[in-house]
């Protein structure tokens, strides 16, 4: 992607998967000098494409702006979600340790992948809990309780100077979820208005 650098007063939000399909969801966001990745997703093959095991996203629009990369935010530990980081950490050439923020279980997922992969100093694991909000330079993430079939899932609002998106990962509304609390549709709604 030839797309040149931005001013702070433009956003850019590219879905590198997971849009019209499932599986390798990822999308990157672009604020300025500011760029994060919303989730670092698989997609596992089709019957008729024998001899593959995984699907991932191009990156090349990140590795070309490492410069101003930021991190990767994880909303949720579904191999959708998190399966192409042994594959793409590789790829995000970087001299210090690639963020990777997530809950604590998602990141427990995230940590067992990369310690197979043997790609655990290339990043550095940080813990959120729902409600919790992280400063990546000019935009901030905000992680959103939701309920999903994993626990632990949050969406996650990004607050830039242009305004605010929100991915919302995979969610359910259940008012009785059998494991944790449900989807904070109080917060989304303030966020909308």
């Amino acid at each position: 992607m030839n797309a040149g650098p931005i001013g702070s007063d433009l956003l850019r939000v590219i879905p590198l998967g997971g849009v019209g399909e499932v599986g390798k969801n990822m999308t990157a966001v672009e604020c300025g000098n500011d760029l994060v990745l919303l989730d670092c997703g698989g997609k596992f093959p089709e019957e008729n494409q024998r001899g593959i095991d995984l699907i991932i996203p191009d990156v090349t629009f990140i590795a070309e702006r490492m410069r101003n990369f930021r991190g990767i935010l994880i909303t949720h530990g579904h191999e959708d979600h998190i399966g192409g980081l042994p594959y793409i950490i590789p790829q995000l050439k970087s001299d210090k340790p690639i963020p990777i923020w997530g809950t604590p279980l998602a990141l427990g997922f995230v940590e067992r992948k990369l310690l197979e992969a043997r790609l655990e100093r290339f990043v550095d694991l940080r813990t959120v809990e729902s409600g919790d909000k992280v400063q990546l330079g000019q935009m901030v993430a905000e992680f959103i309780h939701v309920t999903h079939s994993i626990p632990d899932a949050c969406a996650i609002a990004l607050h830039t100077p242009v305004g605010t998106i929100v991915d919302t990962g995979d969610f359910k509304f259940d008012p009785t979820p059998v494991m944790g609390a449900p989807t904070d549709v109080r917060r989304l709604q303030q966020i909308g208005e």
